[in-house]
C-alpha cells in the first residue's frame, strides 16, 4: 500500500467549520446570480443567430444545430445552479430534440425557435423556481410538441 503523504500536512483539528464553507459557498453563488442571467441571456442570443443561420443557409444548418445542442446542454446543466430549473427543464427540451434526431430538428428549426423564445421569457421576467402551473404547462407543452415530431419518425 502506498504511503499516504498528504495525513501529515492536514492538521486534525481547527480549520473552517462545515457552516461557514457552505455559507461562503452559498454567498458566492448569490453573487454570480446576476452575472448568470447577463450570461445565459447571450448564451441564449447566440442560440438565436446560430438559428437565423441555419434558416438562412440549409449548408449550414446541421453545424449550426449541433453548436445550438452545445449551447442548450451547457444552459440545462447551470440553470437549475442559479435557481432557474424552469429554464433548465426547456433546454432539456431542446437537447432532447437534437439529440434524438438532429435531421429532424433541421426541418423543424420553428420547434427550436418556440424553446429559444421561451428560454428568453423565463430570463427577461425572471421566472425562478418551476414556474408553478403556467411555467409546468409551458414545459409539457414543449415535450408534446417534441414527443409528437419524434413520433413521426
Amino acid at each position: 500500500m502506498p504511503t499516504n503523504n498528504l495525513k501529515p500536512k492536514v492538521p486534525s483539528e481547527g480549520g473552517p467549520e462545515l457552516e461557514d464553507i457552505v455559507e461562503k459557498a452559498e454567498q458566492a453563488l448569490s453573487e454570480m446570480e446576476g452575472d448568470y442571467e447577463v450570461l445565459v441571456s447571450e448564451e441564449i442570443t447566440g442560440i438565436g443567430e446560430l438559428l437565423h443561420t441555419a434558416k438562412g443557409d440549409s449548408t449550414k444548418a446541421a453545424d449550426s444545430i449541433k453548436e445550438i445542442h452545445v449551447i442548450g446542454h451547457n444552459i440545462k446543466g447551470q440553470a437549475a445552479t442559479f435557481s432557474y430549473p424552469l429554464l433548465s427543464m426547456a433546454a432539456k427540451s431542446l437537447c432532447h430534440f437534437i439529440q434524438e434526431n438532429a435531421e429532424a430538428a433541421g426541418e423543424r428549426l420553428d420547434l427550436i425557435e418556440v424553446h429559444v423564445n421561451t428560454m428568453r421569457i423565463i430570463i427577461a421576467q425572471k421566472i425562478k423556481g418551476d414556474g408553478g402551473k403556467e411555467g409546468q404547462g409551458l414545459i409539457t407543452a414543449l415535450e408534446e410538441a417534441v414527443g409528437k415530431i419524434l413520433a413521426k419518425d
